[in-house]
C-alpha cells in the first residue's frame, strides 16, 4: 500500500550540501540569511553570492557560491544556519507540491549520485508519495517568481533592495498568494497556469514601478473589446472603474507623463493568446498606474499591423454616457 510522506526524516549526512556547483536563492531569502548572521545584505552578497544562469534556469539569477562543491554553511556536516536557510534546502526532497518516491530518487540520481548511499529518502519504498508543505513552496514560488521578472527587467546591474520589497509585499498579500498556491498544487491546470502567468505579469509591473522609484497603483480591467473607428482606426477598449478611469485621464492630462513600460508574454496556459502588462508613470510626481489584459495574437496582430503600428488602447468608465475616453499607444511586438 502507498504511503503518504509529509515529513522527511533527514538523515544529516551533509551529502546533499557538499554535492552542490551552485546553491539556488532569492533575494527575499538573501535578507532572511543577512538578518539571521546580523550582517548587512550587501555584504551577505558579497562574501557568499554570484548571479549566474544554469542549464536548468538559463534566466539570470541568484545564487550561492559553493567551494568544491559544499556549501560556505556546512559545518562539522551540519546547517550552521539551518533556521534561515534557503527555501530549496527546507523543501528538500518535496521539490514540488506532490511526486512519487521513485522519479524523485531517479531526480536525485541524476544529479547528486553520492547521496544514494546515505540520503533517508533512498530508504522510502518508490511506490510512496511525497506531499510537499504547499505553503512553503507557495512562498518559493512568490519569491522565485519576483526574482525572475527583476532580473529580466533590470539585468545583472542590480539592486536587491527592490525584489525583496515587492517579494515581502506580495508573500504578504492573500490574493497573491492564492494564484501561487494553486499553480503549485497544480501547475498543468490551464486556469491556475493562467492565474500564475496574470499573477507575474502584476509582480512585473510592480517591480518596473520600484526600478522607477515611484508608488504603483492597478487599473482593474472589467469588460474589453476590439473596435474600430473612422476617426481612431483600430484598437482595444478597455472598460474600468470610474475611479480608475478618471486618475488614467489626470496622469494623461498632467503633461508630465514620462515613464512607459509594456511587457507582451506569450501565454503558455492557453495557446496564441498573450497577456499584455502595462505601466505609465511620473518621475516628477512619483506615481505609476499599470494595468493587465490579454488578448489572442491573432488580433493583436491585426490590430498592430503585425506589428508595424502602436496597440492603441483606450479606457472609458463603466458608469457615464458621454465621456472622453483616455487612449496610450503601446510598442507590442509579438
Amino acid at each position: 500500500m502507498k504511503k503518504v510522506i509529509r515529513d522527511f526524516e533527514c538523515a544529516m549526512c551533509g551529502r546533499c550540501c557538499a554535492s552542490q556547483d551552485l546553491v539556488q536563492l532569492t533575494a527575499y531569502e538573501l535578507y532572511g540569511l543577512a538578518r539571521h548572521l546580523e550582517i548587512e545584505p550587501a555584504e551577505f552578497f558579497s562574501r557568499y553570492c554570484v548571479t549566474a544562469s544554469t542549464t536548468q534556469n538559463p534566466t539570470l539569477h541568484l545564487y550561492i557560491k559553493t567551494e568544491d562543491g559544499r556549501c560556505p554553511f556546512l559545518k562539522d556536516n551540519k546547517c550552521s544556519v539551518h533556521e534561515a536557510r534557503p527555501y530549496a534546502c527546507m523543501a528538500y526532497p518535496m521539490r514540488v507540491y506532490w511526486s512519487l518516491t521513485e522519479d524523485m530518487k531517479a531526480f536525485v540520481r541524476s544529479k547528486y549520485p553520492a547521496l544514494e548511499k546515505t540520503c533517508s529518502l533512498f530508504r522510502l519504498n518508490d511506490g510512496d508519495v511525497l506531499l510537499g508543505d504547499y505553503e512553503l513552496l507557495s512562498r518559493q514560488t512568490l519569491a522565485w517568481w519576483v526574482d525572475d521578472a527583476y532580473f529580466s527587467l533590470a539585468g545583472e546591474m542590480a539592486d536587491l533592495s527592490i525584489p525583496y520589497r515587492v517579494a515581502d509585499f506580495y508573500i504578504h498579500d492573500k490574493e497573491m498568494m492564492e494564484a501561487a498556491k494553486r499553480y503549485v498544487v497544480n501547475p498543468y491546470h490551464p486556469p491556475s497556469a493562467f492565474g500564475a502567468e496574470l499573477a507575474y505579469a502584476r509582480i512585473s509591473l510592480m517591480l518596473q514601478a520600484a526600478i522607477w522609484n515611484a508608488t504603483a497603483s492597478f487599473v482593474p480591467v472589467k469588460v474589453q473589446e476590439a473596435k474600430e473607428d473612422e476617426r481612431l482606426g483600430k484598437f482595444i477598449l478597455l472598460t474600468a472603474d470610474a475611479d480608475s478611469a478618471k486618475a488614467l485621464g489626470l496622469l494623461a492630462k498632467s503633461g508630465r507623463l514620462d515613464l512607459a513600460r509594456t511587457l507582451a508574454m506569450a501565454s503558455n496556459a492557453y495557446g496564441g493568446r498573450h497577456v499584455i502588462a502595462s505601466m505609465h508613470g511620473s518621475s516628477s510626481d512619483h506615481i505609476a498606474i499599470g494595468f493587465i489584459f490579454h488578448e489572442s495574437g491573432t488580433i493583436i496582430r491585426e490590430l498592430t499591423d503585425d506589428g508595424k503600428k502602436p496597440l492603441y488602447i483606450f479606457f472609458k468608465p463603466e458608469t457615464g454616457d458621454e465621456v472622453k475616453l483616455v487612449g496610450f499607444p503601446l510598442n507590442v511586438k509579438i
